[in-house]
């Protein structure tokens, strides 16, 4: 587990589905990312917000639709209202598309991937979920040392013409 590692956070209440999510994204991500997981929304919450806490907040959030107590598009709409940049995807076995679609409109839906899902596909998901996340926080990055240098090189016009005259 690396600080500056990107974190995957898996939400499933079936056990033996986040274990093999794991698993295979720890096999495959190639310590790009950490995995971790939560058993239901609101262990998901606390999750992430212990790990905000840590300074290593969530980057992608791959939740299950169909759970107890707090389903995955109420989930993923209250981590969007918490972190709107953190990527959301979204995995269901429900032929009906409405839980998809309040996503999609209220969090920013990144993807969603049916069950049962190829693990390709859950894979490629995250890689470019990842690369997706990565290269956002580094163009923020880069227009926050712009606006930084612009009011620098500002400044110093203004004082320049303030000396001449």
């Amino acid at each position: 587990m690396k600080k500056n590692n990107p974190v995957i956070l898996c939400v499933d209440d079936d056990v033996a589905v986040l274990q093999a999510v794991r698993s295979l994204l720890e096999k495959t991500m190639g310590g790009q990312a950490d995995i971790e997981v939560a058993e239901g929304g609101f262990e998901a919450l606390d999750a992430c917000a212990d790990m905000e806490e840590d300074g290593r907040p969530v980057s992608i959030i791959i939740s299950d639709y169909i759970m107890p107590n707090m389903r995955g598009d109420e989930l993923l709409i209250k981590l969007h209202e918490l972190y709107p940049k953190m990527l959301k995807v979204m995995l269901t076995g429900q032929s009906d598309l409405t839980g998809v679609r309040r996503v999609i409109n209220k969090a920013s839906l990144y993807r969603f991937l049916e069950k049962p899902f190829m693990n390709a596909d859950l894979v490629l998901t995250a890689k470019s979920g990842i690369e997706s996340f990565m290269a956002e926080r580094a163009l923020a990055h880069k227009i926050a040392e712009l606006t930084s240098l612009n009011k620098a090189l500002e400044a110093q016009l203004a004082k320049a013409k303030s000396e001449l005259g």
